[in-house]
């Protein structure tokens, strides 16, 4: 007996189902999640002048749904650009922590990725990615404006397929995450006493 129409359809709907599965559950509240992504960003130097004009027309990233948050508690997207500081990398940590969850991080530019310019300073972070779990990583030096449109709406992409796992695993402390919540520890309670 020869196969059908309707089989060859079956067959053809089983492939896709097997493609969708690989890529990760679809789902209605992950496709909502992508079309509203507010993103809190941490920019220095140069990393500052390229993120702007997404805003702005013609690139206009609030008509595809992404625009900035005015805290990291309403935030989505935890966007880095320019170089990071052991310092500085503090702030990133407690602004990570602080966001809702699911929570995304971006990266952009070298010197996030392996210190760029200043790869052999003392106090620069070389791979943000051992503190942070990044999702999408912007290449250049300095990254184009379009090639931040092109990263969000790679993100936007991942977070509709549901192919980001959240939340996210707890991993454990490394020496430099434990020293610097111990400096804020002690600076809090500093803080504390100084100020009563």
């Amino acid at each position: 007996m020869g196969h059908t129409a309707r089989d060859n359809g079956k067959q053809a709907g089983a492939g896709k189902e097997e493609k969708r599965e690989k890529k990760g559950k679809y789902s209605f509240s992950s496709w909502a999640r992508s079309r509203s992504l507010w993103m809190i960003h941490y920019c220095t130097a140069c990393g500052a002048i390229e993120l702007p004009p997404n805003i702005m027309a013609p690139l206009d990233l609030e008509r595809w749904g992404v625009m900035p948050a005015p805290s990291p508690r309403q935030a989505d997207v935890l966007v880095i650009m320019g170089y990071v500081t052991k310092k500085t990398l503090k702030v990133l940590l407690r602004l990570y922590h602080q966001m809702p969850e699911p929570r995304y991080v971006m990266v952009g530019c070298n010197c996030p990725a392996t210190g760029g310019l200043y790869w052999d300073s003392y106090s620069t972070v070389k791979a943000i990615d051992e503190y942070l779990p990044v999702d999408i990583w912007v290449p250049g030096c300095m990254p184009r404006a379009e090639d931040w449109a092109m990263g969000f709406l790679k993100l936007r992409e991942k977070v509709a397929g549901g192919r980001v796992s959240s939340p996210r695993p707890i991993e454990d402390l490394g020496e430099l995450e434990e020293m610097i919540y111990r400096e804020v520890k002690m600076r809090e309670e500093i803080m504390l006493k100084t100020r009563g």
